[in-house]
């Protein structure tokens, strides 16, 4: 999805890299692309990734492609306030965000509670009944109020509603298979430009 939309020569950005193994196998694929990992708790473990410690060490209107995979539902309200105002400044006015994260409500929230559980290894859930029940049928579920070890009550359609007020969502999809309805997938994706002022 990145390399066939990033220019030859592009700059890929990649928020929350963690140790960088999607900036490394882009750049196997794209050897021409520059890469940056931003991640404060841990550094690229590739030397062709250069670490950014924060989004300011990147220069404006830099940046062809940036990306935040199963990041953003980690992240309290205000932060991704901050984190679309920096994407808008980094970004070229032809560049592109993709975002993806997890779908925590419909089919999808079954397995994984229970993977959650077999993970954990505990009968305990991190949702009362009640509250899988109303994931698995689309309602609104309470987030706790520390989102970064937690998906519980995550809602991308929210997301989805706080990022187009900065960006023009062009482009929607679903995992693992783009056929499906959101309510009986696992993984949301959204590919973004800036809009135009």
């Amino acid at each position: 999805m990145v390399s066939a939309r990033c220019p030859h020569g592009g700059t890929v950005v990649d928020f929350g890299a963690g140790p960088g193994l999607f900036l490394h196998r882009l750049g196997q694929a794209r050897p021409d692309l520059s890469l940056a990992g931003l991640d404060p708790y841990k550094t690229p473990d590739y030397p062709e990734i250069r670490y950014l410690a924060e989004m300011d060490a990147q220069p404006s209107d830099s940046v062809d492609m940036l990306t935040a995979f199963e990041v953003c539902e980690h992240l309290y309200a205000d932060e991704v306030d901050t984190f679309l105002d920096d994407a808008l400044r980094i970004l070229r006015p032809s560049g592109t965000l993709i975002i993806s994260v997890p779908v925590m409500y419909g089919v999808a929230i079954v397995p994984k509670l229970l993977n959650g559980m077999v993970s954990e290894r505990t009968l305990r859930m991190d949702h009362t009944p009640g509250e899988a029940l109303r994931a698995l049928v689309g309602l609104p579920v309470t987030r706790p109020d520390n989102p970064r070890h937690t998906h519980k009550g995550f809602d991308f359609r929210k997301l989805r509603a706080q990022v187009s007020t900065r960006f023009d969502v062009e482009a929607e999809s679903t995992s693992p298979l783009r056929q499906l309805p959101w309510w009986l997938s696992s993984q949301y994706f959204m590919i973004c430009r800036p809009r135009e002022a």
